[in-house]
C-alpha cells in the first residue's frame, strides 16, 4: 500500500486544537502519529499546512488573525 501524504486523509481523524497545545505538540510530539495542522499559513486559508517544528518553532501560534484554526491528524 503506497504512503499517503497528509492532505489525503480522511478529516474525520481531525481534531481541533488551542494554539498553545498545538505548539506543545509540534514539539514534543511524543508518538509520531500526530500531525500538527494549521489553517492559514503562507496565507492559505483554505486548507490546512503540515507544521514541523524545525521550520515552525518561531511561529507566532497566539495570532489568530494569521493562524485562525488549529489541528492535530491521527494517521
Amino acid at each position: 500500500m503506497p504512503d499517503k501524504d497528509a492532505t489525503t486523509y480522511n478529516r474525520n481523524m481531525s481534531i481541533n486544537i488551542h494554539p498553545v497545545l498545538a505548539k506543545w505538540i509540534l514539539h514534543y510530539n511524543p508518538f509520531n502519529r500526530l500531525l500538527v495542522m494549521c489553517k492559514g499559513y503562507d496565507e492559505d486559508y483554505e486548507n490546512f499546512t503540515e507544521l514541523v517544528w524545525e521550520d515552525d518553532k518561531d511561529m507566532d501560534f497566539s495570532d489568530k488573525d494569521s493562524y485562525p484554526q488549529f489541528q492535530i491528524w491521527l494517521i
